[in-house]
């Protein structure tokens, strides 16, 4: 499987039961991917996930960091425009929700990248080079941990910064999106 059948598979779970929406408020919030004529009375609107047509290179940029970018990393990055992603999932027994980082049109890919990869403050070991995929992630009612993917193999972790823990959430971006289920 690719990573646009992954996330096609999150869409269609997210979508199930429930239409995601945003607040929206005339100036104060991007357009991309809103669907205007849905805005309710409370302000959200709902948001549509498009396929992206242009692929980035990101050549420059690991020219520029000095390491390549994992197959996995520019894929999730090069494949659909996308709101914050809300999900949940069962690991090892722990329930675990959290949020995955939007991704717009417009999107200046080589100052995402730069902000979002080894950032000290979101990752306590230093073996390896960290891509920060998500945020707000809850692991049995304890919500310090950041989302990552770990860029030599792949694979993605639940990471408590303070309490120098990580959990293990998948093998791949990919195997993420497959494996989340819409908190809506």
């Amino acid at each position: 499987m690719g990573m646009k059948e992954a996330f096609e598979t999150f869409f269609e779970e997210m979508c199930r039961n429930y239409l995601p929406s945003v607040p929206y408020m005339e100036g104060m919030v991007s357009k991309e991917l809103l669907l205007l004529d849905t805005l309710n009375k409370n302000g959200y609107a709902v948001w549509k996930p498009r396929l992206q047509e242009d692929k980035i290179s990101f050549e420059k940029i690991e020219e520029e960091l000095g390491f390549k970018i994992h197959p996995q990393i520019k894929e999730f990055l090069n494949t659909y425009w996308f709101r914050k992603l809300e999900a949940k999932m069962e690991i090892c027994g722990c329930k675990v929700s959290f949020s995955l980082l939007q991704l717009l049109p417009g999107t200046r890919f080589d100052e995402l990248i730069r902000t979002r990869f080894n950032r000290s403050e979101a990752h306590y070991l230093k073996d390896h080079n960290y891509f920060l995929i998500g945020t707000y992630c809850k692991v049995d009612k304890v919500d310090s941990y950041l989302v990552h993917a770990n860029n030599e193999t792949g694979e993605v972790t639940a990471v408590h910064v303070g309490a120098r823990r990580s959990i293990k959430l998948a093998n791949s971006i990919e195997d993420l999106l497959m494996n989340m289920k819409g908190i809506w």
